[in-house]
């Protein structure tokens, strides 16, 4: 039986940022083409620049920690997935606009989450 080509998964969604990391998670494909997915590869590309590999390893969970980006630089981020059949037809949606950059003194991911349900409750 031959493997179809898996849809793309989902949207890559930010989890925290740094100075020089992101962290993204994103869904698994809705239709895997009647194949386990094996992997995922996330693609980023700085504002202005070309789409390109983040790692050369598959990206096993859907999930990732992005390293050494440049704070302040604006970048993109897009996931395909691979099964049997190979590499999705078309990536994900690419995230917006995603910049590291330093956070004041005091200020952690749990202060953010507890920030967004403030701001989604006001």
């Amino acid at each position: 039986m031959l493997t179809a080509q898996c849809c793309p998964p989902g949207q890559p969604l930010v989890d925290s940022v740094s100075h020089n990391s992101i962290a993204l998670h994103w869904s698994k494909p809705r239709d895997t083409g009647n194949g386990k997915t094996q992997g995922y590869i996330v693609e980023m590309k700085p504002t202005g620049g070309d789409w390109r590999i983040v790692s050369v390893y598959l990206v096993r969970e859907p999930e990732m920690v992005v390293h050494d980006l440049k704070e302040g630089q604006e970048y993109h981020f897009r996931v395909k997935a691979v099964n049997d059949g190979g590499v999705s037809s078309a990536p994900s949606k690419a995230t917006g606009p995603v910049v590291p950059e330093k956070k004041p003194p005091g200020w952690s991911a749990v202060n953010s989450r507890v920030l967004d349900r403030c701001i989604m409750y006001i």
